[in-house]
Parts: C-alpha cells; structure tokens; sequence
C-alpha cells in the first residue's frame, strides 16, 4: 500500500511498518531497570505523602505538659512542651534504623531524665541540650540536615515512637528515676557506684547478650611506648614508669563482674580503670593492655560508662521480641512504667 506526502514523497507504509515493528520486538525490556524506576517512584510517593505527618503529628506536641529546656547553642532558655523535647532528644541520642519499640524505650528514658530534676549546669532549666551534662538535642533544621530526602519518613518515624509512649515515664518508690544509658555494655552492664559516687537500687549490672552487632563493640588504639609512659607519668609523677621495666611495671590488678578494670598498677602507684579510659580516650574501661616492642595496645569491648540502659542492648531485646516496657524494666531494677502527671 503506498500514499503520497505533503511533499510528494511515496512511502510504502506496510514495509516501513514492518520494519518499525521488527526493531520494537528486537530490544528486550530491561525488568531489573523497571524495578529500580518502579522503587524510585514509590519512594518518591511515599515522601510526598508523608511530607505532611510531622506537621500533622507536631500540633499534638504543642500541647500539655511543657518543661525549660536552656538550648546551650542559642544560649538561651526555652519553654518547650514535654512530648516536643522528647522528640528531638530521641532524634539526637538512638539511631533511627533502631526498632520502635528500642525507640520508645529510648523516648521513655528521655522522657523521665527531663522531668527528674533540675540541670546541674543551667539550674534554672529542666534539661540543657548538652549531653555532656543532660542529654543530647537535634531540632527540625538539624533533621533535616542530617537525614535529607529521608527526613519525612524518619521523622514519623520517631514521633509514632513518642506517641505511642507518651507520658510514660520510669519510677521507683513512686518518684523519676536518675536516668542513664550508654552505647554498647559488653555483655553486661555495671553497678553505678563503681562508675559514679552515689549507689541506687535501681541502677544495678545486668546481662545484654546480643550487643556483637554493635559498630563499636569493640574497639583497639595504639599508641607508642614513650607516649603510654609520658601520659601516665605527667598524670602520675610517682608512677615513674620507664622504657625498660615497663611491661613489668603495668598489670590490671582487679576487674569488676562485667569486665571493667577497676585498679592498675603502674609503676609504684595504682590507677583506676576510668581515668585510663580517659587519659588515652578509650571506648570503654572494659580493656586489656599489651605492649609490642614499639607499642602499648589497647583493645576494648564495648562504648560508653556501662551503667543503666545499654542502646544496642535495647536494640537486640526489641529484635528479639521485646516491647519497651520489657526493655526498661530489665536495665533499670525494681523500676515501674508509670504515666507521668
């Protein structure tokens, strides 16, 4: 069949057909591309949808309970509902791709430290935003910032965390317990007063199996000979260690039931296990030293004080099946999920 053009060019349309038809039919379809472009616009939906929850869900922070929060960055103290301070500690102190129920366990603790008491620094506060002192703090620009194109999705996230708890705080006797909670135990957490001064009941060593999965579980740094010696000596004039007699002068005398050190000897005086954590910035007191012809090594297991809440520990309870209640109830002893007034 032929038929001319406006420009009085003859086309056989039944070959040019036929020939349109034998190059469609000869590429084959890509399915792992349709796949990927089909993933990439269900995300892409499912951001635009979820765009709107943190608005939504935010009007419920902005009512109730509200506490002074002194945000150490603006240096400025702040009246700031409850549930909202929660929320942005939460975002700041446990990872997001946490468990929710390891997230509402976290939100509980954040929770119970902001209506415990005072700021030991600003006094005049809650809670500051300094987790040195209180608790870490991330606001919605430093959401945003971190997690990108991901924010929605994270941020709902994290609030169904703080809704689903809240008000629900951590008691003993009736009264807010002192929270803490660290990274990674080890496998066992310790008994506050061997970290801290003060004893309580609650804040006992247990066992937190499943913490292996943690990305600092353990942990080595290194550092020369001459350096060990120098650190400890300028802390510890009497030690006199020296280069000589220095693995001899080095031993762990005394380890607590969770495999922190608790006294070292070095050279002619003993040190606890804290301070060396600090002088050489370990991970844990939970460590061993070695020394090498040119080295002293330090190879620790775990991350953080060790006492109260283990996060990873939290993480392994909810992988395993646990609800937030369960979680808290085994870190924090004798304790009880009470709702806050």
């Amino acid at each position: 069949m032929r038929y001319t053009t406006r420009c009085g060019r003859r086309i056989n349309k039944h070959k040019h057909s036929r020939k349109t038809t034998r190059t469609i039919r000869g590429r084959k379809p890509d399915p792992s591309a349709a796949i990927v472009s089909a993933r990439r616009w269900l995300r892409l939906i499912l951001i635009m949808l979820l765009a709107v929850l943190p608005g939504v869900a935010g009007e419920r922070f902005e009512t109730g309970q509200r506490i002074m929060v002194y945000d150490t960055k603006a240096e400025a103290l702040i009246s700031m509902p409850l549930e909202r301070y929660v929320e942005r500690a939460l975002a700041a102190e446990m990872p997001t791709s946490y468990g929710l129920e390891a997230l509402k366990a976290q939100a509980v603790a954040a929770r119970t430290r902001a209506v415990a008491g005072h700021c030991a620094r600003y006094p005049e506060a809650n809670v500051c935003t300094d987790s040195a002192c209180c608790q870490a703090y991330l606001d919605d620009a430093g959401q945003r910032v971190k997690w990108g194109l991901s924010y929605p999705l994270l941020r709902a996230k994290l609030e169904r965390a703080v809704v689903d708890s809240a008000g629900k705080i951590i008691t003993y006797d009736g009264k807010p317990i002192l929270v803490l909670y660290h990274a990674i135990s080890g496998g066992r957490t310790e008994d506050v007063e061997l970290v801290f001064s003060e004893p309580l009941p609650y804040l006992r060593g247990v066992d937190s199996p499943g913490e292996e999965f943690g990305s600092k579980y353990k942990g080595r740094v290194s550092v020369t000979r001459e350096e060990f010696i120098k650190t400890i000596n300028d802390a510890l004039p009497e030690a006199a260690l020296n280069v000589v007699e220095l693995e001899s002068q080095t031993e762990i005398l005394r380890r607590s039931e969770s495999g922190r050190a608790l006294d070292i000897r070095v050279g002619g005086v003993n040190m606890d296990g804290r301070r060396m954590r600090g002088l050489f910035g370990l991970n844990s007191a939970n460590f061993t030293i070695t020394f090498t012809t040119k080295d002293a090594v330090f190879d620790t297991i775990g991350y953080g004080h060790g006492v109260g809440m283990s996060q990873v520990g939290a993480e392994a309870m909810a992988r395993g099946g646990a609800d937030y209640p369960n979680i808290l109830t085994h870190y924090y002893t004798g304790v009880s999920i009470a709702d806050y007034p």
